[in-house]
């Protein structure tokens, strides 16, 4: 497997510097346990060919899927020894696989993530995969096997790993589940919309990633990207997209109403869906990551970002 690239020391002492407090109460003993632009910023160069690059990983991939992203029990004991929590408060922090906590079970934002990455940059080493990037992500302290860092703040990771080359340009989040918020799809999404507005070489500088399911990413949560290279109308809210939970033997096209049926066949899965009233093509969030120009300091994005003022002036107009 490819080495991961060294990290910033200086970075390194900044990260474990926020660990200080937790370390003073002895959570070092768990954690020890454990192409081209133009001057207007447009994207002109080839569309983002995913096949061509072997997408979707698949979040169950032999290589990769039994990797821990975090131990159970270390979590339940930071959580009770550090944080005081009552035991069944700790126990509800992370759901109880069987074969544990992995990139299989609970690596979906993970895998996508590593998708844009790859996507973005087929040629980068280390290459980048859910393997190396769940690594990364561990070392740099943006989640720990103990869960004292739980939060999983791609965004971040992914413009760490890349030297800003790749940021997150853009996001909205909807709260599936959660009243007041109305059921949001890609085609009443104005992020969403925008996106499957252009044409895919107009889309080589961007890549968009959506959360299903509901607003609880313990359980019941999953994330995909958008197909790059979909052509069809933004009206139709059966987006294609890549999947990391698709099966190896799916049949193309694969959709949104297609992975909702894959992912609910798990019985907790289809619980929270059903609780939340939660549709097959309902989204909970959009996250638009941009190629970056270092030169320019400028998101290679512009004919995006047109397109997204368009798509909010059009709804509002019709309200």
């Amino acid at each position: 497997m490819s080495e991961l690239p060294q990290a910033d020391p200086a970075t390194v002492i900044s990260r474990r510097s926020l660990l200080a407090a937790g370390a003073s109460l002895g959570a070092g003993v768990v954690l020890s346990s454990c192409s081209s632009e133009d001057t207007t910023g447009q994207a002109t160069g080839p569309p983002v060919d995913a096949a061509k690059a072997g997408m979707p990983y698949r979040q169950d991939d032999p290589r990769w899927g039994s990797d821990l992203m975090w131990d159970r029990n270390l979590v339940i004991k930071a959580a009770t020894e550090l944080d005081g929590r009552p035991s069944a408060e700790a126990e509800a922090l992370i759901r109880d696989y069987p074969d544990g906590n992995s990139i299989a079970n609970e690596g979906c934002q993970l895998t996508c993530i590593a998708m844009v990455l790859r996507l973005f940059d087929p040629q980068a080493s280390p290459t980048w995969t859910p393997a190396t990037l769940n690594r990364a992500a561990q070392d740099a302290f943006y989640y720990t096997r103990s869960g004292l860092s739980l939060t999983t703040l791609y965004s971040d990771l992914a413009s760490e790993m890349t030297d800003g080359g790749t940021q997150l340009l853009a996001k909205e989040e909807y709260l599936p589940g959660v009243a007041p918020w109305p059921r949001v799809t890609t085609a009443s999404s104005t992020l969403v919309r925008a996106y499957r507005s252009l044409t895919p070489g107009q889309r080589s500088g961007t890549l968009l990633m959506i959360k299903t399911g509901t607003y609880d990413d313990t359980i019941a949560s999953h994330y995909v990207l958008l197909d790059p290279s979909e052509t069809d109308s933004p009206d139709i809210a059966d987006a294609r997209i890549l999947d990391p939970a698709m099966p190896a033997d799916a049949q193309l096209p694969w959709r949104l109403s297609d992975s909702a049926k894959a992912i609910k066949a798990d019985p907790e899965i289809d619980t929270g869906w059903k609780q939340d009233g939660i549709t097959p093509t309902q989204i909970g969030g959009a996250w638009v990551f941009a190629r970056w120009d270092r030169s320019t300091a400028r998101p290679l994005a512009a004919q995006f970002v047109s397109e997204w003022a368009k798509q909010i002036n059009q709804q509002s107009s019709t309200r």
